[in-house]
């Protein structure tokens, strides 16, 4: 058995951004991952603009931008007739007006790698969470069966719950879950991306009539999503690869050969899309956040930024009472859940309007966006408050002076 101050359960952006902010400022953290390796196929990899700042502030945005990335300038919805430019983030931050598109594999090796540099800091990899410690009605920990197959316990006055949609944490913990419906899936798939490719604005959308694609760029890749409407997997498995080819070469003929290689459904990785949420993330010792406490649809690309504010917020919020008893930590944790689902609440319920709409358009064969995305794309100071908006709606808190007097590496 072993001793911290804190356990965060999953290796996500959200469990990594937390046990950075808590090793940096002096605290004794395990941060345990069920997976052997970072690497994260189909995730999300999208930083928004008030992230950047964040991590700018926090000194380690120029970390972030020396890895391998690209940038989103906008999210443009394409269709036969012409293009839609819905969101524009070039006012969304003064340094950073655009989407970051870092692969989540170098983002979170990146920030291991930092929070490796303070003396609290533990990270065992091939580590799966097995059951929780409870005592007197509180979770003091969690058994775990190590890479090795050992059988392992490590205490904590706090366990956080980062380990995302398929979340072990909340099964273990009782947490009831609400879901509230979601429209599409997508099945995704990557080539190669080259010199002389358009200059397409990163966060693309093309539609066509009862069909679209997704084309986000990521640096050395173009990651692409044949959408489908929820439960329809076992139809499009059934029409094989043929359809998602035709319609991907019809919407961006330059990808020629590259597409070559993609001759069977198995090929594609199915993302099954969802938005649920809990009626309570937080029970005395445990506390859920990212997408273990709100699972957030891919639409907008904010899940990741989401689940980074959170863990932005339970830095500030948990790092000061974590010494200071269970109540002060009670306290703390029940006003970071109030904070936080105020913000994921929000971004679900315009997720729900938005796949809704889609789906219907879809099934309609109406390639176009609703009335009132075009209105913002025929207006620009729209299109840029759109951007804004979105950027924003994260609500990232800045950090607290006792995390900024914290040396950054």
């Amino acid at each position: 058995m072993e001793m911290r101050d804190c356990v965060v359960v999953g290796g996500g952006p959200g469990g990594v951004v937390l046990a950075y902010l808590l090793a940096r400022q002096g605290l004794r953290v395990t941060l345990l991952e069920a997976r052997g390796d970072f690497a994260r196929r189909f995730r999300g990899d999208s930083l928004a603009p008030a992230v950047m700042d964040w991590l700018d502030e926090l000194g380690i945005g120029d970390d972030v931008l020396d890895r391998p990335h690209a940038v989103a300038d906008g999210f443009t919805w394409h269709t036969p007739r012409r293009s839609y430019r819905l969101a524009d983030y070039s006012t969304a931050s003064t340094r950073h007006p655009h989407y970051v598109l870092v692969p989540q594999p170098e983002f979170l090796t990146l920030l291991t790698e930092r929070a490796a540099a303070f003396p609290g800091f533990a990270l065992e990899m091939s580590a799966r969470v097995n059951g929780l410690v409870e005592e007197d009605g509180r979770v003091v920990g969690v058994r775990y069966r190590s890479g090795t197959g050992e059988q392992r316990e490590v205490r904590a006055p706090l366990v956080v719950g980062a380990d995302g949609r398929f979340s072990q944490m909340r099964r273990l913990g009782g947490f009831a879950v609400e879901e509230l419906g979601a429209g599409l899936d997508i099945l995704w798939f990557e080539v190669p991306r080259l010199p002389g490719d358009p200059d397409l604005s990163g966060l693309d959308y093309f539609s066509v009539p009862h069909a679209a694609v997704v084309a986000l760029g990521q640096g050395a890749v173009w990651q692409l999503g044949y959408v489908i409407p929820t439960g329809t997997v076992a139809q499009a498995r059934e029409a094989g690869i043929g359809p998602v080819l035709e319609l991907t070469r019809g919407q961006l003929p330059w990808l020629g050969e590259r597409l070559a290689g993609l001759t069977d459904f198995s090929q594609l990785t199915l993302l099954n899309v969802r938005i649920t949420r809990l009626p309570q993330w937080y029970r005395p010792g445990l506390l859920l956040l990212g997408d273990a406490a709100h699972v957030i649809s891919p639409v907008g690309g904010n899940g990741i930024n989401i689940a980074i504010a959170d863990a932005a917020d339970a830095g500030n919020t948990i790092a000061p009472v974590l010494g200071a008893g269970p109540e002060a930590l009670d306290a703390a944790c029940a006003a970071f859940e109030r904070r936080r689902r105020a913000v994921s609440d929000a971004e679900q319920r315009n997720q729900v309007r938005t796949e809704r709409g889609t789906v219907a358009r879809l099934r309609d064969g109406d390639p176009d966006p609703v009335w009132v995305l075009k209105l913002a794309a025929a207006v620009p100071p729209l299109a840029r408050a759109l951007g804004r908006r979105s950027a924003s709606a994260i609500a990232i808190p800045p950090p607290t002076p006792a995390l900024l007097a914290a040396s950054a590496r």
